[in-house]
């Protein structure tokens, strides 16, 4: 008689070989030729998380997309697909027919990175499952339903030149105070500042506000404001504070697959602030603070 292979059970099997795709994304293609079943299991794993338009932030271990090979996929698979698949999605400003590909991707997309989101994408409206949104541009004609689970905002852009002609950051304002969920958000330009002590008054929830000016080194005005200096939950950033390595593609690259993304470092200052381990009223995170978070 001959010796019985052993036979794992389907549901362990299959979680072996989605623990083997998700710890080192690019041998996906190589268990897809196990079997069938595993294809199925597998090839939507590879698409988890896709970067565009970012070749130096192509992570080790992770597969490379081009546009046109994306756009092949969207094309080539049945509707619905990517929208199963994936959760993380980075577009560069300059990536061309990023419409068809938001639009194929929104279903189940809980992490996004982007210009901006035009009101005319049709696929606008599922962004609902959205956790994190990395924007330049805020989507303001969209509904605030939209934005109901999200957790983490980064507004990366100025404001529109509209808000220097009405109530345009009250608008914003009321907006994000429509976020139940929201527990973190970040800006990176000076116009919004004239809110930050609103947001962290008027949203209870919020354990992070983070702001990282690109232009300016100077906050002297900013942190000469007592109740927001000694919010501990206030956090700045200059950016020649910054390792001269720094990439901020890679990072939330880091953060979606570690969790060690500036998200998290911004968190352990707070918890360094409200410890009493540093003093509570630096708010100033220097590029020793920022290292020593990591």
């Amino acid at each position: 008689m001959a010796d019985e292979q052993p036979v794992f059970p389907p549901e362990l099997e299959r979680h072996i070989f989605e623990i083997c795709a998700l710890g080192r994304p690019v041998l996906a293609p190589k268990l897809m030729l196990v079997a069938w079943r595993v294809k199925q299991w597998i090839e939507p794993l590879l698409y988890r998380t896709i970067v565009l338009g970012e070749p130096s932030a192509c992570r080790e271990g992770y597969p490379s997309f081009t546009l046109e090979s994306l756009l092949s996929t969207i094309r080539a698979k049945p509707p619905g697909f990517l929208a199963g698949a994936v959760r993380n999605l980075s577009l560069n400003p300059s990536t061309a027919g990023y419409e068809e590909i938001l639009s194929a991707c929104t279903a189940g997309l809980q992490n996004l990175r982007i210009f901006s989101i035009d009101s005319a994408i049709s696929g606008a409206h599922a962004l609902s499952t959205l956790k994190q949104l990395y924007v330049f541009d805020f989507p303001h004609h969209l509904p605030d339903s939209v934005f109901a689970q999200l957790t983490h905002l980064d507004v990366m852009g100025c404001p529109p030149d509209t808000f220097e002609k009405g109530d345009g950051l009250d608008i914003f304002y009321t907006s994000v105070l429509q976020m139940q969920r929201l527990t973190h958000i970040s800006f990176s330009d000076d116009g919004y500042t004239p809110i930050f002590l609103r947001l962290l008054r008027g949203c209870a929830q919020i354990q992070v506000l983070f702001y990282y000016d690109a232009c300016k080194d100077d906050n002297a005005s900013l942190l000469s404001q007592e109740s927001l200096v000694e919010d501990p939950r206030f956090v700045v950033l200059r950016f020649k504070d910054l390792p001269e390595i720094w990439n901020w593609v890679d990072d939330w690259h880091t953060g979606v697959h570690c969790g060690r993304d500036y998200w998290y470092r911004a968190e352990q200052f707070v918890r360094q602030r409200r410890s009493g381990e540093i003093d509570r009223r630096q708010c100033l995170m220097s590029s020793e603070a920022w290292m020593s978070c990591a």
